[in-house]
């Protein structure tokens, strides 16, 4: 997967509260573990120049490398085991060799004859003296091996009155890059797993079909009953509810409704009753909550709507409107009930709804059958609008059993939930069935993502078609 620029700014700033967590969590937790966790160590230095005779001097006076090589000489010689031994006798802190080694740093100065012996030890006690004993031996052992030269001390050891680590600035800087890269990577890894559709523009990128509407997402969590996931008021206001909804929340969810109607009068233009399969690709994904509240804003346009259940085996249409779900369409396909029985009127002008029924042992014949296609041309002539209601395509056959009745498809995707593969999957079997796909509501927009949805519908009011 490829991110533009724009996209990787996009990203970035949708999660820009998780990244400054992490960014604070890292700086945090390094200056705590730096601070409070970390022993302080000490160091003690000391440089010593070397001091060629006269006669070598000037022998070798032309090789411009000759100090550099003298320094490494004597360097290397201080890191054996026999400069440590005579440390270990010398000091007798017990510290074995290898320890020693690790505390111990020799290197030359900017290419030099000078070099400094360093010694590092969370006892500044043991560093100085570790660094004062060094200071005298290094001298005598370089001597061994090259009687000639003569060892200065440049600057002699003292005692460290200071810790020098851990460096908390430096320590606390780092884990705050730390945790801010961290947390980078980790949002465009999930973004590239991530198959679930992200936004209008990640949908209309993969999917060659309109987008019709953008439906908010609302707040259920202080809901109770199915029927409240209606938020336009009906004659009696029975139906009608606030909770979860602030007043700029009810009217941007409402107006995105008008604003499908308005979408889907303009794509579905043939004269007569007009019949729309409303389904999606999975459960969960809003097509019911959307049939029932797009007939409600047709009805208020003054059309005649009805809505038919055909979720023959788990229909909910009934439970938004608070009524009984039978009888309905599978008894009047079945010719145990009449039609006008099963048409139940809502509270709502202009919208009648025909419940699910009793449960069908064959629902997908039954939606199939020619008694389906009978009932439909009774009730074409006495709807503006038929939405039917049915299961999920890639569940269940149904949706694609009634394409042969319908003018068009709207197929509702649900924002973060909603697979590109799942999506993909129910409109190949939506297009071999030869439906008439006119696009997608999106469902559950994040309203803090759609600002200028929010700020047209808060300062503008609601709109007219």
């Amino acid at each position: 997967m490829e991110f533009t620029v724009k996209e990787m700014i996009n990203l970035v700033l949708k999660r820009i509260i998780w990244i400054t967590i992490s960014l604070f969590a890292g700086l945090l937790l390094s200056f705590i573990f730096s601070k409070f966790i970390i022993n302080p160590s000490y160091t003690t230095s000391v440089k010593l120049y070397v001091i060629p005779n006269d006669s070598e001097a000037s022998l070798n006076l032309n090789e411009l490398n000759y100090a550099q090589k003298v320094v490494t000489t004597y360097i290397n010689f201080l890191n054996t085991n026999v400069f440590y031994e005579k440390i270990q006798d010398d000091t007798m802190l017990g510290y074995s060799i290898g320890q020693l080694k690790n505390m111990t740093t020799v290197k030359s100065i900017n290419n030099t004859e000078i070099f400094q012996i360093s010694v590092t030890s969370f006892s500044a006690d043991d560093s100085y003296t570790l660094a004062e004993s060094m200071e005298r031996i290094a001298p005598e052992l370089i001597q061994t091996i090259k009687p000639s030269a003569k060892i200065s001390v440049v600057d002699p050891v003292i005692f460290p009155k200071v810790p020098s680590g851990p460096n908390i600035l430096r320590n606390t800087l780092i884990g705050g890059l730390l945790g801010l890269a961290a947390s980078v990577i980790i949002i465009f890894l999930v973004e590239i797993l991530d198959v679930n559709i992200k936004s209008k523009e990640d949908l209309a990128t993969h999917h060659p079909f309109p987008i019709l509407g953008e439906i908010p997402s609302y707040d259920l969590s202080k809901e109770r009953g199915i029927h409240k996931r209606i938020l336009f008021k009906s004659k009696n206001k029975k139906h009608y509810n606030n909770n979860g909804f602030d007043d700029n929340s009810k009217v941007i969810f409402s107006e995105s409704f008008k604003s499908l109607r308005t979408n889907l009068r303009f794509t579905l233009v043939k004269e007569g009753c007009k019949k729309i399969i409303i389904s999606s690709p999975l459960p969960s994904d809003g097509k019911s909550t959307t049939s029932v509240n797009l007939g409600i804003t047709l009805s208020q346009a003054g059309f005649r709507v009805l809505i038919i259940d055909c979720d023959l085996r788990k229909g909910k249409i009934h439970n938004y409107f608070n009524l009984k779900y039978k009888p309905g369409l599978s008894d009047a396909l079945s010719g145990m009930a009449e039609l006008k029985d099963v048409i139940i009127k809502t509270s709502y002008d202009n919208l009648d709804i025909i419940p699910l029924g009793s449960i069908s042992p064959n629902p997908s014949e039954l939606l199939a059958s020619s008694q389906m296609e009978k009932l439909l041309l009774n009730l074409e002539k006495e709807y503006n609008y038929i939405i039917f209601d049915t299961p999920p395509v890639n569940v269940l056959s149904d949706s694609l059993s009634l394409v042969k009745y319908s003018d068009g498809l709207l197929i509702v995707v649900r924002e973060g939930m909603t697979s590109h593969p799942n999506l993909t999957n129910a409109l190949e079997k939506l297009m071999l069935s030869h439906g008439n796909i006119l696009g997608f509501v999106l469902n559950d927009v994040s309203i803090n993502r759609g600002k200028k949805l929010n700020y047209y519908y808060s300062h503008y009011g609601a709109s007219h078609d």
